[in-house]
């Protein structure tokens, strides 16, 4: 099945829905709208974050990560029906797509601590450990991003103040 042309007849669909068919085709979940390609982003710095202590040159790497939307990273990808995932976050229900900006803000503060400790000293026992703590925390923030991506729901309430308060008792004691 051909991804272009049923994408060209979604472009007038209202809901999700009445996409179901080429959602599925393009690998975009058709209850939430939404794709796990988008989360690559951040599976690409968890590498990076995993080859540290092998290879201090992934620094340099590390420290060129910046964080991307949604939108962003599907206008700037080769994902092949980028503007059908587009339209999927669009039509997205705005409670799960709250709740991926609110996991979102939470990896990409924990992701720029982690930076900032390599930025700082790149070769540190604490600059070790503080990115194997952000790697692992990211780890499962990715993880439950993908269940809600999937349609999964998530038992608890997530705000906007959860990142702050994520990143703060990650980097206490």
């Amino acid at each position: 099945m051909s991804i272009a042309a049923p994408a060209l007849d979604a472009v007038h669909a209202k809901s999700l829905s009445e996409m179901h068919d080429v959602l599925v085709a393009a690998n975009i979940n058709p209850r939430t709208g939404l794709s796990t390609d988008y989360l690559n982003h951040f599976n690409e710095m968890v590498m990076l974050l995993d080859l540290l202590a092998m290879d201090s040159e992934v620094a340099e790497e590390i420290l060129t990560w910046r964080p991307v939307d949604y939108r962003h990273h599907f206008e700037h990808s080769g994902f092949r029906a980028k503007s059908l995932a587009l339209l999927g976050y669009e039509l997205c229900p705005a409670t799960t797509k709250r709740q991926l900006e609110v996991m979102v803000a939470e990896i990409d503060t924990v992701l720029i601590e982690a930076q900032r400790f390599v930025g700082e000293a790149p070769e540190s026992e604490e600059t070790f450990i503080v990115v194997q703590q952000s790697k692992d925390a990211v780890e499962d923030l990715i993880a439950r991003a993908s269940a809600l991506i999937n349609g999964h729901a998530i038992e608890e309430p997530v705000a906007v103040d959860d990142a702050q308060v994520a990143v703060d008792a990650l980097f206490e004691g």
